[in-house]
């Protein structure tokens, strides 16, 4: 399982910020404002870049529970 620190943008409106992860595989979950996790919820394009393993990934927000909501990861955009 790998946890930090990650930047979620939401892409429809340019908006980001810094929210707290764990990750495993191909999903996890994400700490957050409960309006930031509704708002991406919504959103087409989220992105989750990760700021200790310098990746990225398109994700989709799952259920949110107060301020934690689980994701699933749609596509690694980490350039190679």
């Amino acid at each position: 399982m790998l946890s930090g620190l990650a930047t979620l943008t939401i892409a429809d409106d340019g908006y980001s910020e810094h929210v707290a992860f764990e990750l495993t595989d191909q999903s996890g979950l994400i700490f957050a404002r409960q309006e930031l996790l509704v708002q991406a919820k919504s959103a087409r394009n989220v992105r989750l870049s990760l700021l200790t393993a310098r990746s990225e990934h398109a994700i989709r927000i799952g259920n949110i529970d107060a301020s934690c909501a689980n994701f699933s990861i749609l596509q690694d955009l980490t350039p190679r």
